[in-house]
């Protein structure tokens, strides 16, 4: 009897072409985009991963005087002075798992080009940490080269720094005054913008010799921790244990922060999870309006065919029948507009693999959308609920109709 059923409500789909296809054609677009915004979503996940997983062995360690916003914001200096000593690093390099411990120096500088004067932020790190934690894809270079060890005088400058702070553009090998002291421009990084990822726009980094001579500070307001692989799945614990001792060589219990690169990436990934979300709500709308299309086309289908709704009755049908009739028209209308709607939705995802060079969380991240079976399943059993619950009242009325009155009527 199911299968009568199911046959009856596909005849009567098939006789109504034009109206079914407007109303299909809503729940195809809903479910389109849902699918294009969960596989966009999962590339943005895969590809953040893939990009931050060469640091998850790091760890970034700072005084109260400089402070890390894994969000976006970068190094903030306050107005309490706090400095690491050498105690302070020779009992992290003590801890069992590190493998190596760079001594990070940072201030704020005048910075002079084409005769304009600004101020930015310096950071002090040898050559070859420069490259080594700000060399990974997403960051990277737009122009340019990183230092070599034993270069002098030269530094990398942040995008904004380079495009944004003066009337006319820096390049790579134009020279700039830091503090009144001559540096060469090595390279440029790509825009981070105001986003989840590690910041450059503002930053000029040089080498920490450099550091010293232009600022004529050394004191180290930030360490960069490198860990062993056998070490990984202890990053916390030496994190917790990092804190714990040199808040205990100065006696305060906020002294220090520290910040695995793990923390950071369980951020981001927070983050872009809500925004998923919000971009899914989205695209609910749209089958909200679907819905009300799905009802408002079975309501005109109930009063068109109320005269066979009555015939049908007159044989022997039961009102159970006729509900199931009309449920079923309608799922079968949002079962055909989801699959339309999920071969859109894939074919919509991969063709935004083409722009994914565009900035995504302020970065430059390669992004290939991944379109999983999960969000397949879960995209139809959404197009199959809509046409279920969209088609009930009108179902439910054309059940309910007295038999009499339906033949009677014209």
């Amino acid at each position: 009897m199911l299968v009568d059923n199911i046959k009856i409500a596909f005849k009567n789909i098939k006789e109504r072409k034009s109206r079914v296809f407007l109303t299909l054609l809503g729940i195809a677009i809903g479910i389109m985009a849902i699918v294009a915004l969960m596989s966009i979503g999962e590339g943005m996940q895969k590809a953040v991963v893939g990009e931050l997983s060469s640091l998850s062995d790091t760890i970034i360690v700072t005084t109260g005087s400089v402070s890390v916003n894994p969000m976006g914001g970068g190094f903030t200096e306050s107005n309490v002075d706090r400095y690491f000593t050498e105690r302070d690093l020779d009992d992290i390099n003590r801890i069992n798992g590190i493998k190596s411990s760079d001594p990070v120096t940072f201030s704020t500088g005048i910075v002079e080009f084409n005769g304009e004067i600004q101020t930015a932020s310096i950071l002090g790190l040898d050559a070859d940490r420069i490259a080594d934690f700000f060399g990974i894809e997403f960051l990277g270079l737009e122009s340019g080269e990183f230092m070599s060890e034993g270069d002098q005088n030269r530094c990398i400058i942040g995008y904004s720094v380079a495009h944004e702070y003066y009337g006319v553009e820096i390049s790579v090998g134009n020279k700039i005054l830091i503090n009144n002291q001559n540096f060469v421009v090595s390279g440029i990084y790509k825009e981070q913008g105001a986003g989840m990822s590690i910041p450059t726009d503002d930053y000029i980094h040089i080498t920490s010799r450099d550091f010293k001579k232009s600022t004529g500070q050394e004191n180290i307001t930030g360490v960069l921790i490198r860990v062993y692989d056998s070490y990984l799945s202890n990053v916390d614990a030496i994190a917790d244990e990092i804190e714990f001792l040199i808040n205990e060589n100065h006696g305060s219990d906020d002294f220090t922060n520290v910040i695995t690169m793990s923390s950071i990436l369980e951020s981001i990934q927070q983050v872009i999870g809500i925004i998923q979300i919000v971009l899914i709500g989205i695209a609910a709308i749209a089958l909200v309006v679907a819905a009300i299309g799905i009802m408002n086309t079975m309501l005109t289908s109930v009063m068109e065919r109320t005269h066979e709704i009555g015939i049908m009755k007159a044989i022997g049908a039961r009102n159970s029948d006729v509900l199931i009739i009309f449920i079923m028209e309608g799922i079968l209308i949002s079962i055909i507009g989801g699959a339309v709607g999920i071969s859109l939705g894939i074919l919509g995802s991969e063709g935004f693999s083409s722009f994914s060079g565009s900035g995504i969380m302020g970065s430059y991240i390669s992004i290939t959308p991944v379109v999983t079976l999960a969000s397949i399943l879960i995209s139809l059993f959404v197009a199959i609920l809509v046409g279920a619950l969209s088609s009930l009242y009108p179902a439910w009325k054309a059940a309910k109709m007295s038999p009499i009155e339906a033949v009677r009527y014209e």
